[in-house]
C-alpha cells in the first residue's frame, strides 16, 4: 500500500536517507580520528617518555644533506649516532664489512659500518633486536627514510635507560646500506658475532612523511607477537588484511633478511605524503612530530613489553587482527574456514525460511548475485575511465575530493542501478544476494590471503544476525527500508572497511582508487536499501517488488 499523502512520505524518506548518511560520516570520521597519530611531546616530558621534540634534535643532525653509503657525508652521520648511543652509557660497536657494488659503471669497493649499540639486561638470554637503517637515498637527506627512526630508536634508548634495567639485552642495530640493496642487513645476518643473540626483531622504516606508525609486517607464527603488542600499543594501527597485501608486493625492508632465518619480528613504517618518498624533498622541513611521535611511541613500547620478557620462545599459531577505536581486536587465524562453514549454513537456512515466508524468491536471490557482480564490474570500468580522463587532462584537485569522487562516483552507479533493481526485486533479496557474495569472498581470502578473513566474515556475521531477527517481521524488506535497520547493517562494514580505505588512500599511488571502488560497491550492496530508498525518492515512488501476498510498503 501506499501513502495517499505524497509529500509527507518523501519528506520521511528524505529525512531518513539524510540521518543514515550522517550517521555513516560521523562513524567514518569516529574511525579515522583514532587512528591520527599522537600529538608530539615536547623536551619536558618526563624522563622515561618518548619526546618527539627530544628526538627531532637528532633528526636535524642525521638529515643535514644526502649520505648514501658511498658518500663522505655518511661517516658524519655515523659518527654522530654512534657519539649519542655511547653518551647514553650504551656498549657501542661499529662491524665493517667490505663490499663490491656495481652503480652502472663497473665493479666498486666500499665498506659498510654498522652500529650495534647494547643496552645490557639483567639476566642471560636471547635479546630483542630494534632496528633501522641509517644510510640515505643519493636524490635526498633521508629525513623520514630512515631518519626519522634513527632518531626514535636513540630516544627509545634514553627513555628506557631511565626505566628499570630489562630482563634480557637490548640491541639496537643501525645498519647501513639498506637503500643499496639491504646490504647492511644481509652482512649483519651472514656473519655479525650477535646474529645467534637475537631472539626478536623490531624494524623501523618509512614510505611516506606522515601519517601513523603502521604495524604492517609479522613474523609467521605471530600469535605472541599480536598478544604482546596489542597489550601495550598507545595508538595500535594495523591489520592482518594489510600484512598479507605486504606479502604479495616486492617490496622488501631490513626484516626481510632476518625473517629469511627464522627470527621472528614485527615491521613499522608510516606512508602518509608517498610522493616524498625517495625524493629531494624527504627533508626535515616535510618530517611530521606527531608522526614521529607515534613511531617513536610504538618503539619504546615493543622495547619496554618485549625487553621484560624472555624472547627465546616466541612462535605460537597466527592471528587475525585489526584496530578499532584505539584497540587491537584479535583471535586465532584458525577459525577462519569453521567460521565461513557455520555461516554457509546459517545463510542456507535463513533464505530457505524467507522463501518458506514467500518474503523472498530463489531465482530473485541467485540473479541478484549477478546484480552484484554487475555493479562492481560497473563501478570498476566507470572508475577506471574517470582515473585515465584525470590523467589525460593533467587535472589537478587535491587528494581528499580526488578519492571522495571515485567513491561518489561508484554510489550514483548504485543508485542508478537501483533505479531499475527496485522494480524487480525486493531489499531482502538484494540483501541476502550481497550477502552470499561477501560468503564467496570469505572462502576465496580463507584460502588464498587468510589475513583478510575477517574483512569479509565479520560484516557477513553481523548481517546473518540481522536476518536472523528479521525472521519474526511480517514484512522484512519494510524493515530492512527503516533508517535505523540501515544504520545497523552499516556499522561492521563502517568500521573495517574505513580504516583499509584509509590505508590505501595514503600509501598507493591514484590507480588504488579503481580497487576501493570495487569495494566500495560490495559494501553498497550489503546496504542496498540506502540506495534503494534514494532511487525511490528520485523515482518519486514508494512502491518496490512485492514477493508474495502483501505489497511493500515504505
Amino acid at each position: 500500500m501506499v501513502s495517499n499523502s505524497k509529500n509527507p512520505g518523501k519528506a520521511r524518506r528524505l529525512m531518513g536517507i539524510i540521518a543514515v548518511i550522517l550517521f555513516i560520516v560521523v562513524l567514518v570520521v569516529s574511525v579515522l580520528l583514532f587512528e591520527n597519530p599522537p600529538k608530539g611531546k615536547r623536551t619536558d616530558a618526563p624522563e622515561s617518555a618518548f619526546s618527539a621534540d627530544r628526538a627531532f634534535v637528532h633528526l636535524t643532525q642525521i638529515a643535514k644533506q644526502p649520505h648514501t653509503f658511498y658518500m663522505p657525508e655518511n661517516e658524519n652521520v655515523r659518527s654522530y649516532i654512534v657519539e649519542q648511543l655511547q653518551g647514553l652509557g650504551l656498549d657501542v660497536d661499529l662491524e665493517s664489512h667490505p663490499i663490491v657494488y656495481n652503480r652502472g659503471n663497473g665493479n666498486e669497493q666500499a665498506t659498510l659500518h654498522n652500529i650495534i649499540a647494547t643496552l645490557k639486561g639483567s639476566l642471560d638470554g636471547k635479546a630483542l633486536m630494534m632496528s633501522a637503517h641509517y644510510d640515505s637515498v643519493a636524490k635526498g637527506p633521508g629525513a623520514n627514510d630512515d631518519g626519522v627512526a634513527v632518531a626514535a630508536l636513540i630516544e627509545t634508548a634514553r627513555a628506557l635507560k631511565a626505566q628499570a634495567k630489562p630482563l634480557h639485552d637490548i640491541l639496537f642495530v643501525i645498519t647501513d646500506g639498506e637503500e643499496g640493496g639491504l646490504l647492511g642487513a644481509e652482512q649483519f645476518w651472514l656473519g655479525s658475532k650477535y646474529k645467534d643473540r637475537v631472539g626478536m626483531v623490531a624494524n623501523f622504516e618509512a614510505r611516506g612523511a606522515s601519517g601513523p606508525s603502521l604495524m604492517f609486517q609479522t613474523s609467521s607464527g605471530n600469535g605472541m607477537l599480536i598478544r604482546g603488542f596489542a597489550s601495550v600499543a598507545p595508538v595500535p594501527v594495523s591489520n592482518s588484511f594489510l600484512a598479507d597485501i605486504y606479502r604479495k608486493m616486492p617490496n622488501d625492508t631490513d626484516l626481510t633478511v632476518s625473517l629469511r632465518t627464522g627470527v621472528p619480528g614485527l615491521n613499522f613504517a608510516y606512508v602518509g605524503s608517498w610522493d616524498k618518498y625517495h625524493s629531494a624533498e624527504d627533508t626535515i622541513d616535510h618530517v611530521s612530530k606527531a608522526t614521529l611521535q607515534h613511531h617513536g611511541d610504538n618503539a619504546l613500547a615493543v622495547a619496554s613489553h618485549f625487553g621484560a620478557m624472555d624472547v627465546s620462545g616466541l612462535k605460537d599459531s597466527d592471528m587475525e587482527y585489526f584496530n578499532v577505536y584505539g584497540k587491537l581486536v584479535y583471535y586465532p587465524q584458525s577459525l577462519n574456514l569453521p567460521l565461513a562453514i557455520l555461516l554457509t549454513v546459517i545463510l542456507i537456512a535463513l533464505t530457505a525460511v524467507f522463501i518458506g515466508k514467500r518474503a523472498a524468491s530463489i531465482g530473485r536471490v541467485i540473479s541478484g548475485i549477478g546484480f552484484v557482480v554487475l555493479g562492481f564490474l560497473l563501478s570498476a570500468l566507470i572508475s577506471l575511465g574517470y582515473y585515465e580522463l584525470l590523467n589525460a587532462i593533467n587535472e589537478r584537485i587535491g587528494m581528499s575530493f580526488y578519492h571522495f569522487s571515485f567513491l561518489a562516483i561508484t554510489l550514483i552507479v548504485h543508485v542508478l542501478l537501483s533505479l531499475y533493481l527496485r522494480r524487480t526485486r525486493n531489499e531482502l533479496e538484494m540483501v541476502i544476494s550481497a550477502s552470499f557474495m561477501f560468503l564467496f569472498l570469505v572462502y576465496v581470502v580463507t584460502f588464498l590471503l587468510p589475513g583478510a578473513g575477517y574483512m569479509f566474515g565479520l560484516p557477513l556475521v553481523a548481517h546473518c544476525i540481522v536476518l536472523g531477527f528479521l525472521i519474526a517481521s511480517k514484512d522484512p524488506s519494510a524493515a530492512l527500508r527503516r533508517s535505523w535497520m540501515i544504520m545497523l547493517l552499516s556499522v561492521v562494514p563502517g568500521l573495517l572497511f574505513t580504516t583499509l580505505f584509509h590505508l590505501l588512500f595514503m600509501a598507493m599511488p591514484p590507480r588504488v582508487n579503481v580497487v576501493c571502488a570495487v569495494l566500495f560497491s560490495l559494501n553498497l550492496f550489503l546496504i542496498y536499501p540506502l540506495t534503494s530508498n534514494i532511487a525511490a525518492l528520485l523515482k518519486g515512488s514508494g512502491r518496490t517488488r512485492s514477493t508474495g501476498k502483501a505489497r511493500f510498503s515504505v
